[in-house]
C-alpha cells in the first residue's frame, strides 16, 4: 500500500508541478541545509545537516537524544545520503544510510545497554525554495538484524 502511495505522489508531482520549478535549481545555489525531522530514521525526532556534493547527490549527518529519568537515555547518530531525480526546487529522492544508537535503558522499545547499528532506506519528496525553506516528506524502512519496519518522516528546515 505504501509503495502505491509513493508512486502516485511521484506521478502527481510530475504532472502538476510548474515547469519552471523543474528547471531552476535551488539545491545548486543553496547547497547546505539544517533541519528538524519528526519521525523518520530516529523514530521521534532528529536534527541534521545536509551538504550537496554534486547536483543530484547530498550527504547528511544528524543526531537525536531521548532522555529519561536518571541515567536512562538513547542517543542516535545518523550518516547517509540522498539522490535527487530532478534539478528543480521540487524533486523526488531516494536515500540510505546508518543510524548508530547508544542506550542505557531497559524500558520502551529499546531494551539494551550499549550500542546498535540500524540501516535505513528512504523514498520521498523535497521542496527547497529559493528563499531557503526546506520541506521534506518520506517513508523510511529501518533495518535491524535482517528485519525491517516502515516509518514515516516529515522534515522542515533552512537552506543556505
Amino acid at each position: 500500500m505504501a509503495t502505491r502511495i509513493v508512486f502516485a505522489s511521484f506521478l502527481a508531482a510530475g504532472l502538476f508541478l510548474p515547469q519552471e520549478s523543474l528547471l531552476a535549481g535551488s539545491r545548486a545555489t543553496l547547497p547546505n541545509a539544517v533541519d528538524l525531522e519528526l519521525g523518520g530514521k530516529c523514530f521521534i525526532w532528529s536534527m541534521s545537516y545536509q551538504r550537496m556534493v554534486a547536483e543530484p547527490f547530498g550527504v547528511e549527518v544528524g543526531a537525536s537524544l531521548l532522555g529519561g529519568s536518571g541515567s536512562e537515555s538513547v542517543t542516535f547518530f545518523t550518516f547517509g545520503g540522498k539522490f535527487y531525480f530532478a534539478q528543480g526546487n521540487v524533486s523526488p529522492y531516494i536515500g540510505g544510510g546508518a543510524v548508530i544508537l547508544t542506550a542505557s535503558t531497559g524500558s520502551g522499545p529499546f531494551d539494551l545497554s550499549g550500542s546498535a547499528t540500524l540501516g535505513y532506506v528512504t523514498v520521498g519528496f523535497e521542496y527547497r525554495s529559493e528563499g531557503g525553506f526546506v520541506g521534506r516528506g518520506g517513508i523510511y524502512a529501518l533495518i535491524y538484524n535482517g528485519e525491517y519496519g516502515v516509518w514515516p518522516g516529515l522534515t522542515i528546515g533552512y537552506a543556505f
